[in-house]
């Protein structure tokens, strides 16, 4: 008797701790896929509170921005072929652009991979003209159609940390698509 007593306060307290887990918003981090972006051959998850934009800038073709504030963002470009196709030598071209501004202050650019796939994340800040600066993370990455891409993320200092996971949403669930057939494994 004793036994199943200890059984149903067991059960009853994890129903609790679960309803609480849920009410608090805990479980959200677990279950958030957002919304998926699927056009000009990419595809990639972003926040809920998120939306798709137009983008001007050269090679864009994917542009999502967040609803509460339009200076952060994630914008995919596909790199121009005269950059090469190595994704350190097309890395080390946008770098000689950036350097030539002296807005632009260099954080740091690392090797790390995706999916088992390389890329090179540079990292740096950029001071705008209304005195504000701005962080960008662009994550350089060659995929199976044997182009390289840029999944740029930009969002004022202040924003960066509280902002990472959005981009980091983007970045982990990026792929392009053929006829709705994956080119490149998502293990998340």
């Amino acid at each position: 008797m004793k036994g199943i007593f200890k059984t149903i306060i067991v059960i009853v307290l994890l129903v609790i701790l679960a309803f609480a887990a849920y009410s608090s918003g805990l479980l959200d981090t677990f279950t958030a896929t957002g919304q998926t972006y699927e056009s000009n051959g990419i595809t990639f998850q972003y926040p809920d509170s998120w939306t798709e934009a137009n983008c001007v800038s050269d090679g864009a073709i994917g542009a999502v921005v967040d609803s509460n504030n339009s200076n952060i963002s994630v914008v995919i470009q596909q790199v121009p072929s005269e950059y090469g196709s190595d994704i350190q030598n097309a890395c080390a071209v946008n770098d000689q652009f950036l350097s030539q501004s002296s807005n632009y202050v260099n954080i740091q650019e690392i090797n790390s991979s995706i999916h088992n796939q390389s890329v090179v994340m540079h990292r740096y800040l950029v001071n705008e003209p209304d005195g504000s600066q701005k962080e960008h993370v662009a994550t350089w990455i060659k995929m199976k159609d044997n182009k390289i891409y840029v999944i740029l993320f930009s969002t004022p200092v202040n924003s960066y940390e509280q902002e990472r996971s959005s981009y980091d949403l983007v970045a982990g669930t990026f792929n392009l698509t053929n006829n709705n057939t994956s080119l490149f494994p998502i293990n998340i």
